[in-house]
């Protein structure tokens, strides 16, 4: 019976009968870190199987002893593959577990039971070869090694399985494009390392070293994909974290001047990257959690989805009169940033903020300013007017509501804002927008409720008659910094 024991970290004897076949001294790699899978998955094969365990200890002493090793291992893939699959086949699996078929959509990326069992078959192939190709005392050469492992691997490189695995690689990795999209142009700025190299380079280190250490009876693409999201969080995190710059696309030369204190101007620039990295995260879980992409053992969805999102957050070219007199108002209030540094935001850092500060007041807010609130993931297609001739519809109710407050306004003041708010709804009047999540043009945009709802919440905003909810925001803004 064959059996392995460690010497030290990197140092294993192959044993076959008690004898010593050789003493294999491992490479310093992830397959090695984990090597009890091969070892535990080949002491298994001959435990169930004296011809195995005769011919792989034969195969091996072989191997030490002839010059040709290249064609030795050639001749022997046939077997390698024999018995392998015939250990697999005397495991019994039930591949079909690992996939539900009545969850399959159009968009989904679906592996059948048959693909996952090609996947858990060439990974036991690996494991039988491994002991050569991850040896430095026994391995080949690259290019020798790279026709091994494609003559192994035939069944699946061959097959759509690979273009499958491929697109589950490229979809997780991109929805990280998405939600650490300011990270990775600074790493493409700096190490000019773009996310498609970083998608090619997780794939090749799944084939190449992960997919070896799968195990016959769990669903290879749940550790893939866990594989997958640990690199991307390693890269992004342990390297670039600490020296990221939060946000580069706030512009500030319109604003400073020599009566501006520029540390407060950083200052300023900093919380709104920072910010901005939030909502993006935020954005993440909105993405994540719901059926707008989801993530098990049965189901994959298909690129199509995320980088539609992606795209339409990248694509944003205007701001919504919204953002303008709405989110920038409120955020103004929470943060203590002078509203004229919002108006420097970019469209696409813009409507992060906007989503994000709209999950905030669905939890403050409750039903309060709903059809606002509602409104605050969509952007515009078109840049809205510079002014309208709508005027406010309930003027009795916009007068009424502020006399109420006699600290608020004076009568200029007021006819002023009648007619800001005026402007702000004849603009949305006007206005495609469109669902940042799915893409959806919104249909029906209730005028009067909204103008009802931003004149009750300019008054009572710049009245300090909202401080309680300003600071419940306020509140969970920060537990999030």
């Amino acid at each position: 019976m064959i059996r392995f024991q460690q010497l030290d970290q990197r140092r294993l004897v192959f044993l076959s009968d008690d004898r010593v076949v050789s003493i294999l001294e491992m490479v310093a790699s992830t397959v090695t870190n984990k090597f009890y899978l091969v070892t535990d998955f080949i002491e298994d094969m001959s435990k169930n199987s004296k011809e195995f365990t005769e011919w792989y200890t034969q195969f091996i002493d072989d191997y030490i002893s002839v010059v040709d090793k290249y064609e030795l291992i050639e001749k022997n893939v046939p077997l390698i593959k024999k018995y392998s699959d015939e250990y697999i086949d005397f495991r019994k699996i039930d591949f079909s577990k690992f996939v539900d078929e009545t969850k399959a959509k159009k968009t989904t990326i679906l592996l059948s039971a048959e693909e996952i069992e090609k996947i858990c078959r060439l990974s036991s192939y690996l494991k039988v070869y491994s002991i050569i190709s991850n040896s430095e005392n026994l391995k080949q050469d690259r290019r020798s090694h790279k026709k091994i492992y494609n003559m192994l691997a035939s069944e699946v490189l061959n097959s759509e399985t690979i273009f499958k695995i491929f697109n589950v690689v490229k979809t997780k990795t991109f929805r990280y494009n998405m939600t650490d999209k300011y990270m990775w142009d600074y790493i493409k700025m700096v190490q000019c390392k773009s996310i498609d190299v970083h998608v090619i380079e997780i794939f090749n280190f799944i084939m190449n070293s992960i997919l070896i250490l799968c195990e016959p009876d769990r669903n290879p693409i749940t550790y893939f994909v866990g594989v997958i999201d640990e690199s991307i969080k390693w890269f992004l995190g342990s390297i670039y974290k600490g020296s990221i710059i939060y946000d580069d696309s706030i512009s500030t030369e319109d604003i400073q001047s020599t009566n501006i204190d520029n540390l407060k101007t950083y200052s300023y620039n900093d919380t709104l990257g920072r910010l901005k990295a939030i909502a993006y995260e935020k954005i993440k879980d909105h993405i994540i959690k719901p059926s707008i992409l989801k993530f098990d053992e049965n189901e994959l969805k298909l690129e199509d989805e995320y980088v539609e999102i992606q795209r339409r957050v990248e694509s944003v070219k205007f701001i919504s009169p919204l953002s303008e007199y709405f989110v920038y108002p409120l955020l103004a209030k929470i943060t203590g940033i002078p509203y004229n540094h919002f108006k420097t935001l970019s469209p696409e850092h813009t409507i992060v903020l906007s989503v994000y500060i709209q999950d905030i007041l669905r939890k403050v807010l409750k039903s309060d300013y709903k059809n606002i609130v509602s409104l605050l993931n969509y952007y515009p297609l078109e840049h809205p007017s510079i002014a309208t001739t709508y005027k406010l519809k309930n003027m009795e109710s916009f007068i009424n509501t502020a006399n109420k407050f006699k600290n608020f306004f004076g009568i200029d003041t007021k006819i002023i804002l009648g007619n800001m708010l005026g402007n702000f709804v004849g603009k949305i009047s006007r206005i495609k927008f469109i669902n940042i999540f799915d893409g959806r043009e919104l249909v029906g945009i209730p005028l009067s409720k909204l103008e009802a709802e931003m004149i009750d919440f300019y008054i009572l905003l710049f009245a300090d008659k909202m401080n309680d909810e300003i600071d419940k925001i306020r509140n969970i803004v920060h537990s999030d910094f």
